[in-house]
């Protein structure tokens, strides 16, 4: 005998396939070049300034954070044409913040904003667009925790240090 077997999907508005939108299409170009430049950024971590090489790598980290702070700003621009480009956007936002840390202490907001508010920066979903958007949130994540662990950004003046070395605030004069 014979057993019915469905033929037809049962959720019928769900995609079959992912296909980007210009949204997500801007992110994953954004998350490429913020590797290139985590890796540059890493690069020069390691070489001495006396190294004959230093110069180029250096000049490559530059051209590396031009080219991924360019490519958050189009994330960032990009009209949201379905739902899932909304925690692109938001954790591109937060990658942009912490890129901008000015001392330790506003980095540490930004880590604590994103561990804060993890529904923000989350895809959820079984369809193929919810699963990719997710592969890319975690990548996204994944280099937020390594920009914060580079040397260029931990080592960050905090206000308080500067308070505990001065021995007062600056308005006690």
């Amino acid at each position: 005998m014979a057993d019915a077997v469905l033929s037809i999907r049962a959720v019928t508005d769900e995609p079959l396939y992912f296909s980007h939108s210009p949204a997500s299409r801007s992110f994953s170009r954004f998350i490429s070049a913020l590797g290139a430049a985590i890796e540059c950024e890493r690069d020069i971590e390691g070489a001495s300034a006396g190294d004959p090489a230093f110069d180029l790598w250096l000049r490559d980290a530059e051209l590396a954070w031009e080219a991924a702070t360019g490519a958050c700003r189009t994330v960032l621009e990009m009209p949201l044409t379905r739902v899932s480009d909304v925690p692109l956007r938001n954790i591109a936002r937060l990658i942009e913040n912490a890129l901008c840390s000015e001392d330790a202490e506003e980095l540490a907001c930004v880590r604590m904003s994103h561990a804060g508010h993890p529904d923000l920066y989350r895809c959820p979903g079984t369809d193929p667009v919810s699963r990719r958007v997710a592969g890319m949130l975690a990548r996204a994540q994944t280099q937020l925790g390594e920009i914060a662990d580079l040397a260029m950004l931990s080592e960050l003046p905090s206000s308080r240090a500067f308070r505990d070395t001065a021995g007062r605030t600056p308005d006690a004069a």
